[in-house]
């Protein structure tokens, strides 16, 4: 087991971007904000320029991975000129970039070696923070001009740029942007996803729920389903995501409910409670989780129930779909479906006599009212 000296990650994992002279460090929003307390190393072949290399992982006292990190020495090379690139790079557990640190007195330079000064290192930490840059799909010829001998007399590292790229990169600085963001979205991305794979947990889970970092929750979401079951507080705070302001949040948190293989009825109530909450798209999506479910529960389905009245014509088709499904033929909840026959909207009280039709139930309530609504259409058809 290898051991990184602990002071010296605290102060880069603690803190925000800033520049200190004679040590370079930028940094983003941490994962899991825990103090550091041992590192673990692994050999791992990246299949990079680089190749078998040391992955570090950084946990915390309670043993959960809080960072990750790699020494990056690689030359950056452009017609026959190379210059040391020597860099940690960091992720988050969750994969996501989270910052860079240069060695004591190291720097990153641009055109004629000049170096960075804090702006562009400033602008760096935020182009290696955007995932989705064009850089994953440019190639380095689109970015820098093609070679003169005649006319050229900088390097790769720092030769001029083509302006329609300059976006994307520090300027003067192509291909040192280039490289280390390739490096960031690489194989070792998905090296920390692995092994922060390895060691989940639902309390660990939890903690990645808290990271106010919308890609963290995702992350979170995504590999939640096979622990729910472990912890009604992951449940709980599953749900605490879903609501009507991003949709895209709560359908991660929603399909990563796995009805089909549970028993429990928290899922269940979780999922109605949402419902009433719920905007219309948000309706439509529970009900089309809640028909994946082998069984409804009893409280469910009075949930349900007492929110046919409030429900447009293709919601309630869908609740009285799942009520088919699960033979709902008790009473109480068929009467409330009765009540529906009475509804001005023809297609809702449509709806409801197609279900009640087909109840093999001996109710006089409701067989009063489907007499009343039949003779009621026949009159209208005459």
């Amino acid at each position: 087991m290898l051991y990184r000296p602990i002071f010296g990650i605290v102060v880069v994992l603690v803190f925000s971007a800033y520049f200190i002279p004679q040590k370079i460090r930028y940094f983003n929003s941490q994962t899991i904000s825990l103090p550091p307390d041992k590192t673990q190393a692994y050999i791992v072949d990246f299949k990079d320029s680089i190749g078998i290399d040391t992955l570090f992982q950084v946990k915390s006292k309670e043993g959960y991975p809080i960072s990750y990190y790699r020494n990056i020495k690689t030359s950056v090379c452009f017609d026959n000129k190379c210059r040391l690139l020597d860099i940690v790079l960091y992720w988050n557990i969750t994969g996501r970039y989270l910052g860079f640190e240069l060695p004591e007195k190291e720097f990153l330079s641009k055109t004629e070696h000049e170096p960075f000064v804090p702006d562009e290192y400033k602008r760096l930490n935020e182009i290696l923070a955007d995932s989705m840059s064009a850089l994953r799909t440019l190639s380095y010829n689109a970015l820098v001009p093609r070679y003169n001998a005649k006319t050229a007399h900088a390097d790769g590292i720092t030769s001029p740029s083509a302006p329609d790229v300059l976006e994307y990169i520090v300027k003067g600085a192509a291909y040192t942007t280039y490289i280390m963001w390739h490096f960031v979205y690489g194989t070792t991305q998905n090296e920390v996803e692995n092994r922060t794979g390895k060691e989940l947990s639902a309390p660990l889970l939890l903690k990645i729920l808290e990271s106010p970092n919308l890609t963290d929750k995702i992350w979170a979401l995504n590999h939640s389903r096979n622990y729910l079951n472990q912890s009604p507080e992951l449940q709980i705070k599953l749900f605490e995501v879903v609501d009507n302001k991003d949709y895209n949040l709560a359908e991660r948190a929603i399909n990563s409910v796995n009805l089909k293989e549970t028993a429990s009825d928290n899922l269940q109530i979780l999922l109605v409670g949402k419902f009433a909450k719920g905007n219309y798209a948000l309706k439509k999506l529970i009900l089309s989780k809640l028909k994946e479910a082998p069984q409804l529960h009893n409280q469910t389905k009075e949930d349900l129930a007492h929110q046919l009245k409030s429900l447009n014509g293709e919601l309630l088709g869908n609740v009285l779909d799942i009520f088919k499904k699960h033979d709902v033929n008790d009473a109480e909840t068929c009467r409330m479906v009765a009540e529906l026959l009475e509804n001005d909207n023809s297609f809702i009280s449509q709806k409801a006599y197609a279900f009640l039709k087909n109840i093999k139930i001996q109710d006089e309530v409701i067989e009063n009212k489907l007499v009343k609504y039949k003779s009621g259409r026949d009159l209208n058809r005459n």
